[in-house]
């Protein structure tokens, strides 16, 4: 890091959409990192890889009204959190106002804003931790913010507890595992009552799995909730062992998921997600998922009607098809981005679905704006490609009946949002 000035003593007003401070210098803005609005702090400066300047907190010297003491003992170690410093009150307030923002700067507003859902903690069910092993010495847990350098982690106040436990457990498994000097990610789904673990990374003595390798992953089956066992090379996830199932419930469907796959990050925010956008669709007719994934939505929606499902993942598309028993299910492989379902083909169902990655869904979004579907609900991790979706969609001569903020996120600037378009 190269920094920009000596240390200088500013006072921020304002959080950023990406929960930094912005504070405007001679040489342009600067995003303070970790700093509360009013906070008097001393800063020193510097620029990332990207070339931003953003500056550390050196020290405060007048904390702001709407800060606290995070109560987690690893936060100014462990670079996953930014957020846990800021007052419940102006926290939830702000996390608000970032989606009223988004969707004000695109010039488009909702006719109502439904009660946001905010999460309460401990009940992040996916989470990626690296361990290392380096002369004898074996350290498990997050990467310290914008470092190679990881930190011990032994408590969290997001993750789902499963995941500590189990993290402690499999410790010293891993260790016997690991390749030395080489980072080895972790990633822990907790699906249910059981686990899904994927290693990436070298492991043993060739680097890759061995027959040492197995016998330890088989000592990890027999005395964890551990169900799956699974080890990503650069290409492609490879299952090891799996002692019963991986599955889960989706409405009307039992899914086999594949390893790793993509769950909302709590069992509650799904749950929010899922009454939703059963609360804003005819509760009979023929509707269309896009973007659907293993099916959170699909199964739900199969309750009401005939239910056509895209997908451009293999794997989450094979999941569905193998689950799918029911007439009302069609699947489709699909790259919406590349190949986005026609107007012409969207105009055919009563309610569409549509969930996208955090780029957003542009050309998706002109082939809805383009239909004579009554009603679209779009989820989003993302307020800000979302408003521009949105933006496409009410120029085609939809509404934007209803916003909800539903925060998954607890501690980070994401945050998810519920949008219901009714066409004129």
């Amino acid at each position: 890091m190269a920094f920009l000035s000596e240390k200088a003593i500013v006072r921020p007003t304002k959080l950023g959409p990406k929960g930094d401070a912005p504070y405007p210098s001679a040489r342009g803005t600067i995003y303070i990192e970790r700093a509360a609005p009013l906070d008097l702090v001393k800063i020193k400066a510097f620029k990332d890889p990207k070339g931003i300047q953003r500056a550390e907190i050196v020290k405060i010297i007048e904390p702001s009204p709407f800060r606290k003491t995070a109560s987690c003992p690893h936060y100014d170690q462990c670079g996953n959190c930014t957020l846990l410093h800021l007052k419940t009150e102006y926290y939830r307030k702000w996390k608000t106002e970032v989606v009223r923002e988004a969707f004000l700067k695109i010039g488009v507003s909702p006719e109502q804003w439904l009660k946001p859902i905010f999460s309460e903690g401990h009940n992040r069910r996916r989470a990626t931790l690296t361990l290392l092993k380096k002369r004898g010495k074996t350290t498990m847990g997050y990467y310290k913010r914008r470092s190679q350098e990881l930190s011990e982690i032994n408590s969290c106040e997001i993750a789902h507890p499963k995941i500590l436990e189990l993290k402690a457990f499999l410790k010293p498994y891993l260790h016997l595992l690991a390749t030395e000097g080489e980072p080895l990610d972790c990633l822990i789904q907790v699906v249910g009552d059981r686990i899904d673990l994927v290693l990436k990374g070298p492991v043993g003595k060739l680097g890759k799995p061995d027959q040492a390798f197995k016998q330890l992953v088989r000592d990890i089956f027999e005395v964890s909730s551990v169900a799956r066992v699974s080890w990503k090379d650069q290409s492609r996830i490879q299952p090891l062992f799996e002692s019963i199932p991986m599955e889960i419930s989706f409405g009307e469907l039992k899914v086999k998921l594949p390893p790793g796959a993509f769950l909302q990050p709590t069992q509650e925010g799904e749950k929010t997600l899922v009454e939703a956008v059963l609360h804003s669709i005819p509760h009979s007719g023929r509707y269309a998922d896009l973007f659907a994934g293993c099916g959170t939505f699909s199964g739900p929606l199969l309750k009401y009607g005939s239910v056509e499902a895209f997908e451009s993942d293999p794997l989450a598309v094979k999941s569905l098809a193998q689950a799918s028993k029911n007439k009302k299910l069609g699947i489709y492989r699909r790259d919406l981005f590349k190949n986005p379902l026609l107007h012409r083909d969207i105009s055919k169902f009563d309610a569409v679905v549509f969930d996208p990655p955090r780029a957003g869904c542009i050309e998706q979004s002109h082939e809805m704006a383009l239909s004579k579907c009554p009603t679209l609900i779009g989820v989003s991790c993302n307020p800000a490609t979302f408003a521009r979706d949105a933006k496409t969609i009410v120029k085609g001569g939809y509404r934007l009946k209803s916003l909800q903020v539903v925060d998954q996120f607890l501690g980070s600037h994401h945050v998810e949002v519920v949008g219901v378009f009714k066409k004129y």
